[in-house]
């Protein structure tokens, strides 16, 4: 925490230096250290180049940072990622997530995340737990890209033939995912009369005339939602049901305990701040 403060501190002194963007992060250091988003917005947000009427800074001033999420699944998380979540478990990723979005916009720092669609072994009900968590972040304060799996080179997965992901194979409820992350992003972004009027009108427009030909009718409802068709015409097509007949699977936790790993660090009285401010 003083290395961080210290070295957003040092930048914003510098002459000339007006704003100011933060590059990436990880979730789980936001539960370990929740006082630490605080202690650095008067830095983070009051510099940044970013702004919505949403925040409630001074000059409506938000903090960006780019948070890979990735997926829902646990079993996905575990397989793929488990060392993003330390210390706390793969199986706890969700509350991780919920909890941290928390913290993050109560502060007006609205994150840059994103989403793997197609990692290797993802199953349907993968996707549906993936998409019980973005349905429970509906009100959060963020902007959401679904991204694509492609393995990298000379990487394990690729070694063991792991397939990149296609646009023309994904799913009924990959679909649905990608483009509910963008319905989102239009309405926190993009939500005014005029915009969503004519972005609304154009949706039908592309799907019959472009849209199926080129990716066929498994678009057809999740683009309807982007396009925000009435829930009572979408909700027996989809798996997400935005009518508020239905709760979220996932609720903010009032605390996410961090387990006990079973040892000690070899040097516990270590100070991180310390140690990179020296």
């Amino acid at each position: 925490m003083p290395a961080l403060k210290k070295l957003l501190k040092s930048i914003t002194d510098e002459p000339g230096v007006k704003r100011i963007m933060l590059t990436h992060g990880t979730m789980a250091p936001v539960l370990v250290e929740p006082n630490m988003i605080e202690e650095l917005s008067p830095w983070a947000v009051d510099f940044s180049l970013n702004q919505h009427k949403s925040s409630t800074q001074w000059d409506h001033r938000y903090a960006n940072l780019f948070i890979g999420l990735e997926t829902g699944s646990p079993r996905l998380f575990e397989q793929h990622m488990k060392g993003k979540s330390y210390p706390f478990r793969p199986q706890q990723w969700p509350d991780v997530v919920m909890k941290g979005m928390e913290i993050l916009n109560k502060n007006n720092w609205y994150p840059f995340c994103t989403f793997i669609l197609g990692l290797p072994g993802e199953t349907e009900a993968d996707t549906k737990q993936s998409l019980d968590l973005l349905f429970a972040l509906r009100d959060a304060k963020w902007c959401v890209v679904p991204t694509l799996f492609v393995p990298l080179e000379d990487t394990r997965l690729e070694k063991k033939g792991a397939q990149g992901a296609q646009l023309f194979k994904l799913t009924d409820l990959q679909w649905e995912f990608f483009f509910t992350c963008w319905r989102y992003n239009l309405d926190f972004y993009r939500n005014t009369p005029s915009v969503m009027m004519k972005f609304n009108l154009g949706i039908p427009i592309y799907y019959y005339l472009l849209g199926r030909k080129l990716f066929g009718d498994a678009i057809k409802y999740p683009l309807f939602r982007l396009g925000h068709f009435p829930e009572w015409l979408l909700r027996r097509k989809l798996y997400l049901d935005f009518s508020g007949r239905k709760q979220p699977k996932y609720q903010v936790p009032h605390h996410v305990e961090i387990p006990d790993h079973g040892f000690r660090p070899l040097i516990p009285e270590l100070e991180i701040g310390r140690v990179m401010s020296d």
